[in-house]
């Protein structure tokens, strides 16, 4: 055997054990093993090892690591090398001695692209002796982790009576967010609010219905050296959803509006508060001068937002049966333009240039007994365009054809709820 192989095998494992380990390896294996094992030490020389690193610590960040160790008190390690991506990376951090022993050290990787690695690290002295290498695997964050974030879930935002917008928020999915944010711009100047965890409301008092906030939840994971924030989320501040008050309603005449009065049912009574006969609007059948489609027209006296309305019947009649409107239209407006008895617009479709249509609606009769008996009594919630705006002045539109295919009109009752603030 080879007396440089021996010498170094001497070297770490004393002269006394030499010879029997000699005979050992002599009966073990055959001679071409033999030569390999001893040219493996040869080509690799008499290797002495510097310190391997502590207390290793690592920390993700958004495209950045930082790295925690302990140097041990060899005096004889000058840097420690840091590779990643099976060596094709490096970085070598010196080890600046200042005192004996143990000696921390710390370095920031900066700009590494989103991805899990294994990094080793290796210290060196100035003899180009090495240690054994100290793995380990960090994943890295990013734009594709943040984009998994959820935000803190909105329950619902309710504007006040007062004005003011209340959000109400969902308990926190998650022990890694720390709190959330809420921005949005008033006079041109960006304005934020920090919610905390324990919160479970927050009212906004500057803005306005139409107006828009953003959203976003910050989250710290477990060992991460950056707070990362979840993609923002955009609400718009909602309208005030309340019942318009009938107390303030008013009869309007314009030309051409349906003046029929059967006894003292007129169109008063569709806001009184009562969807059955006597509180009905009952026009005269067949009345000289008005004819389908017949045309109402009355002033809730404030200026309203209209969200949705609902519309009965006449319900002590039976379902789906007399005077009540199957077609129907329904208008507003802000102002009224023209002058009330000018029969060139409001006899004809000229009107219609300055009003809204908030709905153009069919009442569908359903196929079994039931749910006819239910729906005539619950009577029917429409949906109003939120592009109609404000308006103060409804028009009821009935189109040809009531239940009984007579020229005669009952409604039972109408309530509109809106932002009348």
């Amino acid at each position: 055997m080879n007396n440089h192989v021996i010498s170094i095998i001497k070297k770490r494992i004393g002269f006394t054990t030499i010879i029997p380990l000699l005979f050992l390896l002599c009966t073990a294996i055959s001679c071409d093993d033999i030569n390999s094992i001893h040219q493996k030490y040869y080509d690799q020389g008499e290797d002495i090892y510097t310190g391997v690193i502590d207390s290793l610590k690592t920390y993700a960040g958004y495209e950045r690591i930082r790295f925690e160790w302990e140097v041990n008190s060899d005096p004889r390690i000058t840097k420690v090398i840091i590779y990643w991506n099976q060596r094709a990376d490096s970085v070598i951090v010196d080890a600046n001695r200042t005192q004996s022993g143990s000696i921390p050290m710390n370095y920031y990787l900066e700009n590494i692209s989103e991805g899990s690695y294994i990094f080793e690290f290796i210290t060196r002295d100035n003899e180009g002796h090495h240690s054994l290498a100290k793995e380990a695997t960090v994943t890295v964050y990013g734009e594709a982790y943040t984009q998994t974030l959820r935000n803190r879930n909105v329950s619902s935002i309710v504007k006040q009576l007062n004005g003011d917008m209340l959000i109400t928020w969902d308990a926190i999915s998650s022990r890694d967010i720390q709190y959330t944010t809420i921005e949005y711009t008033l006079n041109g100047e960006t304005e934020s609010i920090r919610v905390e965890n324990s919160d479970t409301e927050t009212k906004l008092t500057k803005l306005q219905s139409g107006d828009e906030i953003s959203v976003y939840t910050t989250y710290l994971p477990e060992n991460a050296l950056d707070l990362l924030k979840a993609p923002r989320r955009t609400f718009t501040m909602p309208k005030l959803d309340r019942e318009v008050n009938k107390a303030n309603f008013a009869i309007v005449v314009l030309a051409g509006d349906n003046t029929s009065v059967n006894g003292d049912r007129n169109l008063a009574r569709i806001w009184d508060g009562a969807i059955a006969n006597p509180n009905i609007l009952h026009t005269v059948e067949n009345a000289a001068g008005f004819n389908f489609p017949h045309h109402f027209t009355f002033d809730m006296g404030v200026l309203a937002d209209i969200g949705r309305f609902r519309i009965w019947p006449r319900t002590d009649a039976g379902a789906f049966t007399g005077h009540s409107p199957r077609y129907f239209e329904i208008w507003g407006a802000g102002e009224l333009k023209k002058d009330a008895d000018d029969e060139s617009y409001w006899k004809t479709d000229a009107w219609k240039a300055d009003w809204k249509l908030m709905g153009d609606h069919t009442i569908v009769k359903p196929s079994t007994e039931d749910a006819q008996k239910t729906e005539w009594a619950a009577g029917w919630e429409y949906s109003v365009n939120e592009n109609v705006g404000r308006v103060r002045y409804i028009r009821l539109i009935m189109k040809t054809g009531n239940w009984q295919n007579s020229n005669c009109v009952n409604i039972g009752e109408i309530t509109l709820w809106g932002d009348d603030l």
